[in-house]
This record gives C-alpha cells, structure tokens and sequence, in this order.
C-alpha cells in the first residue's frame, strides 16, 4: 500500500467513531478488505482534511474513494466518504480506506509516566491538616491557589408548559485550566454526597438540600424551599446557565408580566407567562424569568399575590368545551383585573382526505442491530448505537400534519388558535407506505425489539441485491424526484448525510482578472441555495484525483452528473448541458494545458489561442476578458495566413513572399503584445525580416526606445554590415571590443544596439538599467540552458516585445525549447518541474502522441518555422554521400582496447551511482571512442601515436579528388586538435587552407579569403563557426567526425546550402564503420523526429537515452 503523510497529525475516527456514521455490514465488510490489504493508495491533503484511496476486490477495477473529515469540538472527525461503487456514500470501500489510514499516521507520543509520589500521611490526618490550614488563610469558601478542581451548578428548564416548568439543578465537577476555562464536566451524584477536598462547607449544605427535594413535585409540600435553595446557589458565583461554560447565574431585578392562554396541538388551553423577547418563564412555585444570554434570573410581578399566581400556573388543560364555564368560575374566584381568561373558541373545522404524503429525509442515531440485523438487543438498553439516514413519513392535511401511525387522543386537533376535527385517510396513507416500498425503503419499527416508540413513522433504505450499502444517492436522484411528481413534499434536513443540490440557473463561463499581471481567471459560476458557486476548484481536484474519474462520470445514460463541492455537498448538473465544457476540460488536462498544482484554471493573453479552442467547444455563455478572447479569435484566424504590411521607404530591399509574410507576422505579434521565436531554416533571411520589423517599427515613431540586438560574437559583424545594406536609417551602435564601456552613454541615442552573448554577464549593469523597445536573441539556442548565467542575464532584459531567432530552437531535448519561452513569456509553459512532467516525460520516454499535438498546438501560434524545402525551392539540390572507413587492424585494435575499458568503467558507474549520476563518466567514454575513430594520436596513449587513421588518409585521397574537379570545400570538425593535425597533413600535401577556430581573433580575415577564392579549403571547428557565417563561395561541405546532434551539422552545411548559393552542394560525412560513429548516427535520426514531431506537428518517438541505449552503444558492432 502506497502512501503519503499529512503535513498534521490528524484524529482519525476509531471502530467506534466509524460505526456510527456506517452500517454494521458494511463495518464489518470494510474491516475485512483492510485486512486482506485490499487498500491500494492512501494520500492525505494538505491540511489533514481529506483522504483519498483506492480499493480494489478480486481482479475488479478498484474503486476510488474521497473522504472529507470535519473537526467536531474536539471529539473524533465527522466525516463524510464519497466512493465510485453503486454504495456511493459511506460504503465498506470508505470504511477499509478510513482503517487503512490510521495504519499510515505516525503514531502519536506518549506522555512520560507520571514521577512517584512519596509516602503520604493517612487521609483523615491530610483532611484535618488542611482544613486548619485553610482556617487559618481567611474565607472557608475561597479556593487556595493549589486548588484546580472547582464544583460548579448547571441551572436548566425543564421542559414544561410556559411558566409551569421548573429549574434543575446539575452539580458537576470540573478542573480549571491554566488559562481560566474549565475542562470536561463529570456529573456528582446528589444521592450520596462527596467528601472531596474541592467542596466548600455551603456546599454540603445545598447538595443535601437538592437531593432532599429531588423528588418534591410542583405544589407538593417542601415545593415552597426552591427559591431560597436557588438563591444560595447563585451567591456561591459558581452557578452556570445552560451548561458549565455558560453565563453566571446571577439574581436579577423583579420584572413584570402577564397570564396568558396557550392552546396545545390536542385543543386544550393552558395557562403560560407572557414576559418580554427573549425571556422565558418558570414555577419556583411562584412565577420567575430567566434570561438565557445572560444567566440572570428573577421574580416576575402578575399583579396577584405569589401564592395565587403559582396556582394559576399549575391548572391543568381545559378543553374547549370547559373554557366558556371556566372563565366564568375564574371571573367569579379570583377578583383581579390581571388575570386573563380561557378564549370560547369557534365549533372545530372538518378535514378529511386525501392527504398529502411528505417524506423528511434526515440522520437518526438507531440501535446497531436495528440496522444490520445482527448484534445482540437488550430491554434494559444499552445496546450500541450507529448514525444512519431514515426517511420520516408524514401526512398533511390542510394545516394539520401527523407523522405515520400517530394516534391523537382525541379527532379534534388545534392548529393557529383554530380547531379541526380530522377525518383520515387510511387507505391513502397505506397506499403511500406501499409506494415507499416499492422505492426500497422499509419500516424500522419491526426492527426494534424494545423502544420503537418514536420510530414508528421512520423508514430504511434496504440494499440492493449483492450490495452490502444501501443506494441513498440512487433514491435521492431517481425516486425523490418522482415522488415530487406525483404530489409528495420531499423534505432533505441539514444533518443527512447526502446532501444533494441543483442549480437554480444555468451554467455559465466568466473570465475575472486573477491576482497576477494579466491574468484571468476562468469561473464556471452557477445558482447553488441562493449563491453563486464557481466549480472550477471542486472539477480541478477531481482532475488532479484522475480524469478517468471525471470521464467515468460523463459515460452511461445517467442524466444528472454529480459533483463533490469542498463543503461536503453533491451538485447535480444536467449531463446533457455540462458535457461539452467537461469534456473540453478534461482534454485540456490530458495534454497538460491545466496544472493541477494551481488550483485553478487560469490563462494569459499568451493562452489566447487555447482559450478560444475552449470557449469554441464549451457550448456555455461566456463573459469578461472580451480583449483576450478578441485576441484568441485572432490567433485562431493566423493559423491560416496574416494580411501583409507594407514596407517603409526607409527599407532597401526586396522581400521574397515567406520573409513578407514572417515580417507581417512580426507586426501581429508586436500590435497583440506578444513575442515569438522565428525558427526558420538556417538562410532563410532571419537577419532581414527582423530588420524590416524594425524598419517598420522606426517609421510609424513606435522605436522611441533602442532595440536591442544579442548575437553571437562572431555575428555582430554580420549584423553590422545586414543593417547598413537594408536599414540604413537605423543608428546602430555595436557594443563590443575592450572599448565599449565608454559608449555606454550613447544607448539612449542609438536605435539598434549589438552585444554578445558573454558580454550579457560582464555589462549587466548598462544593459538591464536600459528599456528596450525589443529584445532579440539571435542564435537563441545558446539560452538553452536555463540555469546558465548568461540565461539568467537576458531574463533580467526589460522590453515590451521579446523574440528568439534560431533555425535551431531545439537540439537535445524539450526543456531547451522551454527556456527560449521561459524567456520570452515566463510561466506560458510552467514551471520547469510541470514541464517536465506534463509534456517532457510523455513525450521523450513514452512518445505520447496526444501530448505532443498538444505541445504543437501551444506553441504554434507564437513559433513560426519554414524549411528550405518548403519556401527556397530556388536552392540548388544538395547531395549528402555518407563516405564509409574502415579501419586498419592497429587503429582497430586501439578502439577495441578502449571499448572494452570504457564499457567496463561505465557499467560500474551506473551500478553505484544510477544512468542520471554517471554523465561525466559515460560522456568521458564516448570522447575517447570518437577520438579512436578520428585519429588514435588525439588519446594520450603512447600505443595509439603510431597506430594510423583510416579517416585521415580517406580526407586526404577525398581532397585530391575533389580540388582536381576544381570544388570549394568546408572541412568541420569538433576537435581542434584534430584540425591540427588536419592542417598539418594539408601543409604535407601543399593543400593551400584558411582556418577559423575558437582562438582565431580576426574572424573576418579568413572568410573573406575564402569567399574571394585565394584558398579552395577551409578548416572550421564546428563550435566557432557553424553558425552566423555565409560561406556561399563553397560548394561542398565535408564533416569529418559526425556529431550526435542533426541540428548542428545542419547548421554547419547550411553555411554554404543558402540563399545566394547557385551551384549544387555536396555533403561528405566520414563514418568509421563497426564504431560509435554508425550507432550515432541512428540516434541523429532519433533527435530530428523530435523536432519535427513538436514543431512541425509530425509524429515523433521517445528520445531519452536509456540503460539499453548506452549498452548499445558499448557494445561490438
């Protein structure tokens, strides 16, 4: 069994606390799946106050429970379990997951064993001892301090007609606590009075007085001594009202009254006193008040003498057909102006039949075996009692109602000071129970042994065959309503344990501003008892305990969907009407839109476009939020193509029709307040289009601010020359060399800023203290990175429109493509933990399709990619010839030397440390086996330097050929030491070659060689410049030790496979065959599915290297 702790230490009910909210079957049912470990899962809330488990019965699909526990002044938890079985409430699943519970809570601690007491004197000598102590301190009924226990007086009404009542007087023990509240009261016996040292001398003198007269009915003789034993009491102080924390009784003034009559249910009048709001009457045996928000009690004055008035008070009923003649007899012997007389009453009203059957629905405490049939009964009670719901049956007839098998004494009945002579229905009434038992309920009087006296209008609901629970929810959504059809009055009380509401409106969708910047909140807001309630909260939960539970809920032909609010309550809502919006929702969960972890369903302007998908399927009203839903409509309607904008004079230049189209979707995302990353293929005039967005931005006075461009370093001349070729009118200021810091200063006065990628970090303090109008990341894959400084950097960068420009967005795997929207709109992907589980984690190791479509569909509206393929059908072909090598037998034997240790050294590292704590070691391996493959000179091993590489004489016999043909060519390679040795064989060879490295100060010297044809080689380590240059002069590309990510290599070709090119581009790769080489090259091909998959909407698999995966790649081939 599966578990998690609550962050408190809860008071679980125990056996006892469960049977009481449960039937015995079901306790006894439920006790036994606990047993046989039936439960699953067991997981608490937060707060302590919900349980959600899973049972599952032999093979059966489990059950899903939830269980709402509510504090209930310091005694066990209420609790209320909604279950996915037919039981539905409070069921033996509830019960086995409430064991289950218990089982998983840390014990609580135990309190240290009291230290023993020393000897102690004889307790006759102790009594004396202290009571001369006592003497001797001043009043014999003050408390000394070392004293906390306390004898207090609870003072209550009996009940009784008004005014004829009389007082009790409960004597209970209690401790006085530090803090001045007394702890729980314990009753003391009136018949045998204590000795206990908490007892004052007035004590033992009122506790004889009050079992003396326990017994002294009103009138009786000894009745009279009342009074002054209640005035003695209130002058110990320690008298209470109601119960032992209630008001202090206190004696208060004399206060005026009246004699009243009361007419009874049965049509007697009584004699009452009528006193002011809020007092109530009592014989003491002459009439008092009391007050109970107070606790002041006192004379009440009827204008008669007290002796008279407490007669008055105590007459017994007076039938209608008395009242004439005792008013006439009271008129003649009580000479007093103040006494009221009996009404005469009009001749009783005929009711008769059919009556109308009403049905309360409420929780009842009954003896356990009443209930489950088993148990043992006993006359004397005492048998175990069980909360349970019953149905009380009742009939009315007109103004007068009776409970099922109430017998009246009398056919005359009062109701409103009227009389009603009833004639009943009993055929009706019989027709009526037999209409509840063909809704499953039964009579629970036969139940009883003993006591069903106030039980016989009380009616069960039997289980359904081969159920151990009976189906109230079932009776509440099926019979209750027909019943209210055929004229009944259903009545559902606050104590029932199902409490089943319905909307009193109809559903509808508002979208309110949230507590963050530009957010908004979604509400499903509906009527509830007269207020409005947003289900989002009790749906997201119900998301977050599984959506198969949601969706379960929306299958069958039910026509009521049920929802559990958080206060314990069922809604009903037509499943007809909710199924739309509850389906949407579902799927917006399924493909991670919705975060669990939030509590809410919320969206930006960024969720623009998924709103708009939600609210197109909701089939719901909507309100509130128009600008973001207008925006929605829009995104939705960019899918398709964005009208174009005109470009300003200032801009020199041609646009071809896809950069035309990419600056108008610039502009979209720019008038909407949003970023974006231009992803097109590498060539494609990324570079142009934005400086046409910038161009335009100059011309209509919006570049009040500079823009701001970070590139790599190696690009800023590019930017340069691009800027002064299409957008001379932009001042541009290019903040690089050791010189820059004097020029900053002059950002304000310049409209296109350059910097770099290491600069963002060394000139934070000039560049986060500017407002940029825009923010650009050329190459912005080098943020990919999120916890890199210099990531940390451009999110510091303020602007009112951000964008990514990156042929490359994703290279590895999916958090580099949430860190370039990390950047862009913080919070539109999730945190990165959310990230991960909801599309990363699906998406590479289980190749979730749904996810990621839905990862597609997210982003779409904010990446816009075109390939070469697609948009430059001018290009040229380019040829890409796999030009295998086959080693000799020394190079081999130097490879299969370093397999077989790295393989070893590997295995090892993952056995102690796991696949995700041995990178460096597995990394550390592959560089050596590459370096095998490229040149064995590159190991520092003694045994290589001479060992030879197949690789390097396949380069140079390769050279040859193609330089005799008359071909530009690119050499890459990811080790500049292997370039070295390039050069080295190049220089042997008399191969004329310009070189570009990492170390390589003047970047531009060697590529204008190139370009203008005084060298026909150029070695290009594939980090230094495999992006940013165009090497258009070039006509064959050649990588001489192939890299595990596609993107790269694409980038390098593309250096030359570009616009501007014109002759056809041939791409050499040099593959060792039987090495690493071939088995990366199948995981190339893995990595560019993953990108196609998310960005161009293709199906794509898992990504993430496994144990099996580096097994293969260690292996011999």
């Amino acid at each position: 069994m599966s578990s998690e702790v609550a962050t408190r230490t809860l008071r679980l009910p125990g056996d006892a606390e469960i049977l009481r909210g449960v039937s015995r079957a079901a306790f006894e049912a439920g006790r036994l799946l606990a047993r046989q470990r039936k439960v699953g899962r067991v997981a608490f809330s937060a707060d302590g106050a919900t349980i959600e488990a899973e049972v599952r019965e032999w093979g059966r699909k489990p059950h899903t429970q939830r269980i709402t526990l509510r504090e209930m002044g310091g005694t066990a938890p209420a609790f209320t379990g909604i279950c996915t079985c037919p039981g539905g409430i409070n069921c033996k699943h509830v019960v086995a997951a409430l064991i289950a519970a218990r089982d998983v809570l840390p014990a609580a601690p135990q309190p240290a064993p009291p230290a023993p007491e020393p000897p102690a004197l004889p307790p006759a000598i102790q009594d004396w001892l202290r009571a001369l102590t006592e003497a001797g301190e001043g009043d014999p009924e003050a408390y000394p301090p070392t004293l906390r226990q306390r004898l207090l007086y609870v003072v209550a009404l009996q009940a009784g007609a008004e005014g004829a009542g009389v007082p009790t007087i409960t004597p209970v023990s209690v401790a006085l606590r530090k803090d001045g509240s007394f702890g729980p009261a314990r009753p003391i016996p009136i018949h045998q009075v204590p000795t206990a040292r908490y007892l004052r001398p007035s004590d033992h003198r009122i506790l004889r007085r009050i079992a003396a007269l326990a017994y002294v009915a009103p009138g009786a003789a000894g009745h009279e001594d009342r009074p002054e034993l209640l005035r003695r009491i209130i002058a110990t102080g320690r008298a209470r009202w109601g119960e032992p924390d209630g008001p202090v009784v206190t004696e208060g003034p004399v206060r005026p009254g009246r004699l009243a009559w009361r007419l009874t249910p049965e049509g007697m009048q009584r004699p009452a006193l009528a006193l002011d709001e809020g007092l109530v009457g009592f014989a003491l045996p002459e009439p008092w008040y009391a007050d109970p928000a107070t606790g002041q009690l006192g004379p009440v004055d009827l204008g008669l003498p007290a002796h008279v008035a407490a007669r008055l008070l105590l007459a017994p009923p007076i039938p209608a057909e008395a009242a004439p003649l005792v008013a006439a007899e009271l008129g003649q012997r009580v000479a007093a102006p103040a006494v009221a007389l009996p009404a005469t009453l009009d001749p009783p009203e005929l009711l008769r039949g059919p009556p109308v059957p009403c049905l309360r629905l409420t929780a009842t405490r009954l003896p356990a075996y009443a209930v489950t049939g088993v148990g043992w009964r006993r006359a004397g009670g005492g048998a175990p009692e069980i909360t349970v719901p019953l149905a009380r049956l009742s009939f009315r007839y007109g103004p007068v109602r009776l409970a099922f098998g109430e017998r009246p004494a009398s056919d005359v009945l009062a109701r409103k000071d009227r009389l009603y002579r009833l004639r009943r229905d009993h055929g009706g009434e019989r027709e009526a129970v037999l209409r509840l038992a063909r809704a499953g309920l039964e009579s629970v009087g036969y139940r009883l042994a003993y006591g069903a006296h106030g039980f016989h209008d009380a009616f069960m609901l039997a289980p359904a065959a081969g159920e151990d629970d009976p189906d109230w929810l079932d009776l509440l959504l099926q019979d209750v309503p027909a019943l209210r059809a055929e004229g009944w009055e259903v009545e559902i009380a606050e104590d029932f344990p199902i409490r089943l509401i319905e909307p009193e409106g109809p559903l509808e969708a508002r979208l309110e501003e949230g507590s963050g910047i530009d957010w908004l909140d979604l509400q499903l807001g509906v009527l509830v008892e007269g207020e409005r309630v947003d289900l989002v909260p009790a749906l997201v939960e119900l998301l977050a305990t599984g959506p198969e539970v949601l969706s379960g809920a929306l299958e069958g032909e039910a026509e009521a969907f049920l929802l559990p609010l958080p206060d314990g309550r069922l809604l009903s809502l037509p499943r007809a009407r909710v199924a739309p919006i509850l389906r949407a929702l579902i799927e917006l969960f399924a493909e991670g839109a919705i975060d669990p972890e939030a509590g809410r369903i919320g969206f930006t302007r960024l969720d623009a476009a998924e709103l708009a998908r939600l609210e197109e399927r909701s089939g719901l009203a909507w309100q509130g939020g128009e600008a973001i839903r207008a925006l929605g409509a829009q995104l939705r309607a960019a899918e398709g193509r964005i009208p174009p904008v005109a470009l300003p004079e200032g801009f020199h230049g041609a646009l071809r029709p896809y950069q035309a189209q990419g600056v108008a979707w610039l502009q979209f995302l720019r008038t909407a307040g949003l970023g974006g990353v231009l992803a097109d293929d590498m060539g494609l005039g990324k570079t142009v289009q934005t400086l046409a967005h910038l161009a335009i931005e100059q011309a209509a006075g919006r570049l009040d601010r500079p823009a701001l461009i970070v590139c790599p370093t190696s690009l800023v001349p590019n930017w340069r020359r691009e800027a002064a070729r299409f957008a001379s009118g932009l001042r541009v200021l290019p903040l690089h060399g050791p010189g820059r810091k004097v020029r900053f200063p002059e950002i304000a006065a310049h409209d296109l800023v350059l910097t770099t990628y290491p600069l963002l970090t060394r000139d934070q303090e000039a560049l986060t203290a500017q407002d940029w109008h825009l923010v650009v990341l050329d190459e912005a894959q080098t943020i990919k990175n999120p916890n890199a400084e210099t990531t940390r950097q451009a999110l510091r960068l303020r602007a009112r429109q951000r964008l990514c420009l990156s042929g490359t967005p994703l290279q590895n795997h999916l958090g580099e493509l949430w860190s370039l929207f990390d950047f862009l709109a913080p919070g539109f992907l999730g945190s990165a933990r959310s990230f991960r589980s909801r599309y990363r984690t699906p998406i590479e190791k289980h190749g979730d399709a749904a996810r990621q479509a839905a990862l597609h569909r997210r982003v779409r509206p904010f990446l816009l990619r075109r390939t070469k393929e697609a948009v430059a059908t001018e290009l040229p072909p380019k040829t890409e010839i796999t030009e295998p090598v086959e080693m000799e037998a020394a190079q081999r034997a130097v490879y299969e030397a370093i397999r077989l240790s790295m393989h070893a050294r590997v295995k090892a590292a993952i056995a102690e440390k796991g696949l995700a704590r041995s990178g460096i070691v597995i990394l550390d391996a592959l560089l050596k086996l590459r370096q095998a493959c490229c040149d064995p000179r590159l190991l520092a091993m003694a045994s290589a330097k001479k060992a030879g590489s197949a690789k390097l004489d396949r380069l140079r016999d390769l050279l040859g050929v193609l330089l005799e043909e008359g071909r530009r060519v690119l050499v890459f390679s990811q080790f500049t030491s292997m370039l070295a040795l390039i050069e080295a064989a190049l220089r042997q060879d008399g191969i004329p070659y310009g070189l570009l490295t990492g170390d390589t100060r003047d970047r531009e010297a060697p590529v204008r060689r190139f370009q203008a044809g005084e060298v026909p080689v150029f070695l290009i380590s594939l980090k230094a410049g495999g992006v940013g240059l165009n090497l258009t002069a070039a006509d064959t590309v050649i990588h001489y030790d192939p890299w595990w990510n596609p993107a790269v290599e694409d980038q390098a070709t593309d250096r030359t496979h570009r616009i501007g090119q014109e002759r056809r581009v041939f791409v050499h790769r040099l593959i060792t065959l039987g090495t690493i080489e071939e088995k990366m090259e199948l995981l190339k091909e893995r990595k560019r599915a993953l990108v196609a998959s998310v960005l161009e909407a293709e199906a794509g698999g898992a990504l993430a290297l496994t144990e099996a995966d580096i097994e293969e790649l260690f292996t011999s081939a």
